[in-house]
């Protein structure tokens, strides 16, 4: 006797397929899509953090992870000074 298969692989890849195909389709879809899609940055949130003076974890505070949150975002070495004392 055969072992039935699962339909939800299936239909899971359907799914998934169509969804890529409307978003990818025209400009309108793509547009739409594009200003529902929300992307986490974790340097943001940290510079947040730091600027209400709220715990964050020492890597940010010094060496590369320091750099890059003052590279690319609004902090300032006046931003760290609260963490030294």
């Amino acid at each position: 006797m055969r072992k039935p298969t699962s339909i939800s692989r299936h239909v899971e890849s359907s799914v998934w397929n169509a969804h890529i195909n409307k978003a990818t389709s025209s400009k309108h879809y793509a547009k739409e899509y594009k200003s529902y899609s929300y992307v986490l940055d974790e340097y943001q949130i940290m510079a947040d953090r730091i600027k209400n003076g709220m715990p964050v974890g020492e890597s940010y505070l010094k060496g590369k992870q320091k750099e890059k949150l003052l590279e690319i975002t609004d902090l300032t070495e006046k931003d760290f000074k609260k963490y030294l004392e």
